[in-house]
């Protein structure tokens, strides 16, 4: 530590941990400015002081972490929170980080939930602004002030019953135009894929002499696996395949379901989004408020009917959460109560007959 004048006026030059802080005193006198000087150092060492170095905007602040991140995680992690860094962006700009005070956030997350979006979505959000500006020494003078939103715990999706199902592939397979989306909702109907990993799969993945599928990116590591393909799904990239062809979007690092923006396709990334679409079969359908991802629940709960044990539903569907098993294992409760209960009409059912059977004979 050292105080050094600057035209009469002193300052405080040190380091803490590392990180070097150069701040002006505003006085002239040097016993205030020698009892400045231990405030200030205090104030850095509990975290309330902005570092001269480093990040002055937003922009650059996600830049810097996100490369820091690039180091010391995975390729999947740097992503995701990437796409979440992206929405704070696109709300703040490339404001001043003094700019993001806690006002200034919890008018982000008003804005967000007035957008219809899920409190626990917009946590992550805010958690993801909050790893940058620790980063940048600054999260500290704001934390205290900064609130999550309640997170109610939503109920595990929405299964289709085989009617809603028919209505919606029905209306799926009438338009054209949404031919690439029926086909992926065929695939995460019959292989339990997530959205992401329908849309991050590449023609490399697909072996359709052995008839499987290779899930190389998920929301986690655990979820990476090889699914066999049924008679449906094999139909669907089938279908895909004649598509690709057509367009020469067929070589093995292709994306099956390849970006699209203003009618130019880029097969080299994969689509970002079929919400639009999405959206207007499912009202078509006479579905409102079903969500892609439901497929998924579908198919999981169709196995659970069925009987297929624990880890069966497990190596097909990747990574279940213990609610998420517990929740299928009444779904296979249920089936067994509903069959035997289906056994007691049929037995009372067939007395009765038999018996009827006697009094006429």
């Amino acid at each position: 530590m050292s105080l050094w004048k600057r035209r009469g006026w002193f300052w405080a030059d040190f380091s803490i941990d590392g990180t070097r802080y150069r701040k002006p005193l505003k006085t002239r006198n040097w016993q205030e400015a020698k009892k400045s000087e231990r405030q200030i150092v205090e104030a850095a060492r509990s975290g309330h002081l902005e570092t001269k170095d480093g990040p002055k905007r937003l922009v650059g602040a996600v830049e810097a972490y996100l490369a820091h991140k690039a180091v010391t995680c995975s390729q999947r992690t740097v992503e995701l929170e990437g796409e979440r860094l992206s929405l704070v962006k696109k709300h703040f700009g490339d404001v001043k980080l003094t700019a993001l005070t806690p006002e200034a956030i919890a008018i982000y997350q008003r804005s967000r939930h007035e957008a219809g979006i899920a409190n626990r979505t917009i946590n992550m959000d805010v958690g993801a602004l909050r790893r940058v500006l620790k980063q940048c020494g600054r999260w500290r003078m704001i934390q205290d002030r900064v609130q999550n939103l309640p997170e109610n715990q939503q109920p595990i999706g929405r299964a289709l019953t085989a009617e809603e199902q028919t209505r919606l592939f029905r209306a799926a397979s009438s338009k054209p135009d949404w031919e690439y989306v029926y086909l992926a909702a065929i695939v995460a109907a019959n292989t339990s894929m997530r959205p992401v990993e329908v849309k991050h799969l590449r023609w490399q993945d697909v072996n359709m002499l052995d008839a499987t599928v290779t899930v190389k990116r998920s929301k986690n590591v655990s979820s990476h696996r090889l699914i066999p393909l049924n008679r449906s799904a094999r139909k669907a990239f089938s279908r895909m395949s004649e598509r690709a062809k057509r367009m020469d979007f067929d070589r093995p690092e292709h994306y099956i379901w390849p970006a699209c923006r203003w009618g130019h396709i880029d097969a080299t990334r994969p689509i970002k989004k079929w919400d639009t679409a999405w959206r207007s079969l499912r009202e078509s359908a006479g579905l409102t408020g079903l969500r892609f991802h439901d497929l998924r629940h579908t198919i999981i709960t169709e196995l659970a009917e069925m009987g297929v044990p624990d880890h069966v539903m497990e190596s097909i569907s990747g990574h279940l959460s213990r609610r998420m098993l517990e929740h299928y294992s009444h779904v296979r409760l249920d089936a067994k109560r509903k069959a035997l209960d289906e056994l007691d009409v049929w037995r009372k059912r067939l007395t009765g007959q038999r018996a009827s059977e006697a009094i006429v004979h």
